[in-house]
């Protein structure tokens, strides 16, 4: 198999993998497609992937991907690098009709004509063996991705937005995005945003030793300690482990074998040289002047979209005109999304404010 996939022009890449009760992505199952060959590889039963892994990071060979970050990840957690170049079809879609999130089986049909059952979704692709209907869905998860790459590179081509895709697939095959730093998690944890001082510095130390835990222990990070926990212990006023046992036995059983630990880092002395670099809390509610100028920018937005036949929120969500309303550093003002709509933007606040 490796022979044939070799020396291809394209591979069409997809994956099949289970991590409900783990911190990393257990790989199952890969499925590769060329012009000439559809398979499925069980990576399970490999003793050896050097020829595998050697194909993949070969950097002639474009790999095709349906919403690929997550394919992304699990790849990068088994086999330490991620595949380069990329093609996502799920972004070449977005630029190319007016649905951002457009599935798989949506756009098969949409430039296919063909219509795929979803019938083994809800498979454990750990166990073994797998039934003939379970790889025949799996098969037909790349089975169509070369022809959608051949329709949607000439589309792309035709309207020279080629750039704009490999700038956003740069953007996503960025390690980046997959090296998890444990001292920057804390700012992923639901509530953290507005605490200050002494919570939020706990907060960070909380959150950063369940990252290394959840990381060593390969389980769910949430199985380690719930962010609505570290938010709650970081705003606990006796951090006794007496007081941090009674909390936990009460509303976080799950956590209690780690009260010790837990208490141990509420009860470290006041940093407070940390304490003055810590970020304040933000207040990034916009003004009712800014929320009215949000909305026109949003609806200029829309108009352009429609107009060159593109999602519009590919072309710059709420978020990114939140920031640019309010002065922040925004995704619209560079790359492609600057000349398609950032300038415009722009031009609208300086009118604004004139």
């Amino acid at each position: 198999m490796a022979a044939e996939l070799t020396g291809s022009q394209w591979l069409a890449i997809d994956t099949e993998f289970i991590r409900e009760s783990s911190y990393y992505p257990k790989l199952c199952l890969i499925q590769i497609a060329t012009e000439n060959v559809c398979t499925c590889i069980d990576v399970l039963a490999l003793s050896d992937t050097k020829q595998l892994t050697g194909i993949l990071q070969d950097p002639a060979c474009v790999k095709i991907f349906h919403s690929a970050r997550q394919d992304l990840e699990v790849m990068y957690a088994e086999y330490g690098f991620i595949p380069e170049p990329i093609f996502d079809s799920q972004i070449a879609a977005s630029m190319l009709g007016p649905d951002e999130q457009i599935s798989y089986a949506e756009i098969v049909s949409q430039y296919l004509s063909v219509d795929l059952p979803k019938t083994q979704s809800r498979t454990d692709w750990s166990r073994r063996p797998l039934s003939d209907a379970q790889i025949a869905y799996a098969l037909d998860d790349v089975r169509y991705l070369g022809p959608l790459y051949t329709k949607l590179f000439a589309h792309l081509t035709e309207k020279d937005r080629m750039p704009w895709l490999q700038e956003e697939c740069a953007h996503l095959t960025a390690l980046t995005n997959y090296d998890v730093d444990p001292t920057k998690v804390w700012k992923n944890v639901k509530g953290a945003g507005k605490a200050q001082g002494l919570a939020l510095q706990r907060i960070q130390q909380l959150a950063s030793w369940r990252e290394v835990q959840a990381q060593r222990k390969n389980r769910p990070r949430q199985w380690i300690l719930r962010d609505r926990a570290i938010v709650e212990l970081a705003g606990m006023h006796s951090t006794s482990l007496n007081s941090i046992t009674q909390f936990l036995q009460n509303e976080y059983p799950r956590s209690l074998r780690h009260k010790e630990k837990i208490a141990a880092l509420l009860q470290q002395p006041v940093d407070n040289e940390t304490l003055n670099t810590l970020p304040s809390t933000v207040d990034r509610r916009l003004s009712k002047p800014q929320q009215a100028m949000a909305k026109n920018m949003m609806s200029y937005v829309k108009r352009q979209a429609e107009e060159i036949g593109a999602a519009p929120s590919l072309l710059a969500n709420r978020k990114s005109i939140e920031k640019l309303v309010q002065g922040r550093t925004s995704k619209v003002m560079s790359g492609w999304r600057k000349t398609v709509v950032g300038d415009e933007l722009q031009k609208m606040l300086v009118a604004e404010s004139s």
